[in-house]
């Protein structure tokens, strides 16, 4: 019969779980966990600056380079593509390399490819940046997680998930505001070249960080294959067939298109629909985002308070559901009057697509061995890129079309409730 455990401590001491506290707490210290989450947080929120900026600028870029509605739909999708090409190959290589270096690796690269933005004259040139822009950050979630993963103890991981998360929110709220300062000091093209220079910034404190003392040399050697740990990894078909997991891939599935909304098309939709001037943008961009992050951190709160060990990881239906019910009220935005009630309904939309996004990331890790994380978090990327592929070019031509987005708001919130409700079902059942 198994024992009450306290805290930190796996169910056998001479030979632990691969997962168990006790090994983790064992390998780095609790400062110097929560240390490096913050920085692979901070790492998110620099790439998502690099990937966002765009989005953010687009009337001006697309304005100064003659793209229509529709080129730049399928300039989400050359990124999305990427994104999903990349996501499960990048994962493997980010369990082989460890985290340190491939979240190194990806912000290196998202720098340099958002630098090069800024000499870009057309269409055609434009559509490779972003290509090898989604190629660059498509190993930066699967390296934030298995830093979070490896370095906190079980009960601490949803809340690490949850403030990934919001660091990625983070990121897309302070891009807008910053963008738009600098386009009118710079110049669009002078913008990309400055938002590269934070990822410069990071990378050095993040080799500082995880490369030096005696705590990184013991996390690095957790990091390669620790000798109490199986060396062998799941692939993503055996991973599949663990229930749970992909599972998890139905609740990104369902809150995908609002994310796509509003952190791709929500320039856009303020100029078209409600004349808000390009000065004025960032007043509004930042708020869906950062209730994303919110949204994301509280639930993953709420998730990490009722599962103190593995064994009580049950499928938070409840929290799930009450995710699906916030992110089902972005379908009432057409009916708002004026932007500010617009992106009030949005961002309620949003809290819960971060809701969702932790809930089935933490779920999903809590069915998935150490040495598979990045795979099972390359998952979550596949569907998403999957998603935005997809929808952003239609999205492009519905508004081309209806000559608004009434119907991409209402179809993405009712979109939500067949997924979630399909995944509520298969987590009751088993």
């Amino acid at each position: 019969m198994p024992l009450a455990l306290p805290r930190g401590v796996g169910r056998d001491r001479s030979n632990p779980p691969p997962d168990s506290d006790l090994q983790v707490l064992t390998t780095v210290s609790r400062v110097r966990a929560w240390t490096l989450t913050g920085l692979a947080t901070i790492a998110l929120a620099t790439t998502l600056i690099h990937r966002q900026v765009l989005a953010a600028l687009a009337v001006t870029v697309t304005t100064s380079l003659g793209i229509s509605d529709v080129k730049y739909g399928w300039l989400s999708s050359g990124l999305a593509g990427a994104f999903l090409i990349g996501s499960l190959p990048g994962a493997r290589f980010v369990q082989r390399i460890g985290p340190q270096v491939g979240l190194a690796l990806t912000v290196a690269v998202t720098s340099i490819v958002i630098g090069m933005h800024a000499v870009v004259a057309s269409f055609a040139a434009l559509m490779w940046l972003r290509i090898g822009m989604g190629f660059g950050a498509a190993t930066s979630m699967p390296s934030a997680t298995q830093t979070v993963h490896r370095v906190l103890p079980f009960k601490d991981r949803a809340r690490g998930i949850g403030l990934l998360y919001l660091g990625s929110s983070l990121g897309s709220a302070i891009c807008a505001p910053l963008a738009i300062m600098l386009e009118s000091r710079v110049g669009w093209r002078g913008t990309f070249f400055w938002v590269a220079i934070i990822g410069v910034i990071w990378i050095p404190i993040w080799m500082v960080a995880a490369f030096t003392g005696q705590s990184a040399a013991k996390y690095d050697a957790y990091n390669i294959g620790h000798p109490a740990l199986p060396t062998e990894r799941l692939s993503i078909v055996q991973l599949a067939r663990i229930p749970g997991v992909m599972r998890g891939g139905l609740l990104v599935a369902a809150a995908a298109p609002i994310t796509l909304v509003m952190l791709i098309w929500a320039a856009k939709y303020l100029v078209a629909e409600h004349g808000v001037p390009q000065r004025h943008l960032g007043q509004y961009l930042f708020l869906p985002a950062l209730f994303f992050g919110l949204g994301s951190l509280i639930f993953g709160e709420l998730r990490a308070r009722s599962t103190k060990t593995r064994a009580s990881a049950r499928p938070p239906r409840a929290l799930v559901a009450q995710a699906m019910l916030l992110c089902s009220i972005f379908a009432l935005v057409p009916f708002m009057v004026g932007p500010g009630a617009c992106i009030a309904v949005s961002s309620v939309a949003m809290l819960g697509a971060g809701g969702l996004y932790s809930l089935a990331t933490s779920d999903m890790l809590a069915h998935t061995p150490r040495q598979s994380v990045p795979s099972t978090t390359g998952i979550t990327t596949f569907v998403q890129s999957l998603i935005y592929i997809s929808a952003s070019p239609i999205i492009g031509k519905c508004v081309e079309h209806f000559g608004n987005y009434d119907w991409v708001m209402i179809c993405s919130g009712l979109w939500v409730l067949p997924f979630t409700i399909i995944w509520l079902i298969d987590a009751t059942i088993r």
